[in-house]
């Protein structure tokens, strides 16, 4: 839901997501960016392995994040295969939070996490910036700007005009009736965990919820180590949704599944 609500009293923290990875100088020149336009400012990585040329996910990772943060943090999301087209850049403001990402889906994503927002275009012209590249807005738009943003020089609205017409997410939503949750495999993470778009907990009366995937019904347990070596099993994970692992081994390698699958959560029958 739009909301007003902006920032009134900056953290001097800013974290940033990207695709960039860590192999490249990128992330590094961001970062020095912000050091010279605001020395002093913290800066903390969130992920720089979101999986290239999917915003959605980078969305999906902040809006899952940003609230572990102190209020006044500025927090950064380039994942931006339109760089340097007409695409807008978005400055999304709810309460004690400051977020800057592509219109390309991502700020889409992170709306859906938060309980109020309002949001506004960036427009670069009235910044004074030097002229940008086409390749890399992180250096040359994302990284002053929050960096004015965190030092409380400048203010959301003053970057450019409300917007409400954000680009709607890629990722799907689930669908609920009355015995059963139909969602999808959005990522593997780290540990080959396989994290669903399903939220728990599991609607109060359903007995002994089990997860349904790939023709395989699997239990639901409360502690990863409540599974056997080598067992598939759902777990509601930290982040409060709904995944399939396989504790101390890979999940996305144990079952031929990825991204996309679809997945189920219901009561026994």
């Amino acid at each position: 839901m739009p909301d007003e609500t902006t920032i009134t009293d900056p953290s001097r923290t800013i974290t940033l997501t990207t695709d960039f990875g860590l192999k490249d100088p990128f992330v590094g020149i961001m970062k020095g960016v912000i050091a010279r336009q605001a020395p002093g400012i913290n800066v903390i990585d969130i992920s720089h392995d979101v999986p290239p040329y999917r915003p959605e996910i980078g969305g999906l990772w902040l809006g899952l994040s940003y609230r572990w943060f102190a209020s006044g943090a500025v927090h950064v999301a380039v994942i931006d295969p339109g760089v340097g087209t007409e695409r807008r850049i978005a400055c999304l403001s709810t309460t004690g939070h400051t977020f800057l990402a592509p219109d390309n889906g991502l700020a889409g994503e992170i709306v859906a996490h938060l309980p109020r927002w309002s949001a506004r275009v960036v427009e670069p012209g009235r910044l004074k910036l030097p002229a940008p590249s086409t390749t890399f807005h992180g250096r040359d738009i994302f990284a002053p700007v929050a960096a004015m943003l965190a030092a409380g020089k400048l203010r959301p609205a003053d970057l450019g005009p409300p917007v409400t017409d954000l680009r709607p997410s890629a990722l799907p939503r689930p669908d609920i009736d009355h015995d059963r949750i139909r969602g999808e495999i959005v990522l593997a993470d780290h540990f080959g965990n396989l994290m669903s778009n399903i939220s728990g907990p599991a609607p109060p009366g359903w007995a002994s919820p089990v997860a349904v995937i790939g023709g395989r019904t699997l239990r639901l347990v409360q502690a990863y180590d409540e599974a056997s070596r080598g067992e598939l099993v759902a777990i509601f994970n930290s982040f409060g949704l709904l995944e399939i692992a396989c504790p101390r081994g890979s999940a996305s390698e144990t079952a031929d599944w990825s991204p996309g699958q679809e997945i189920a959560l219901r009561p026994v029958r």
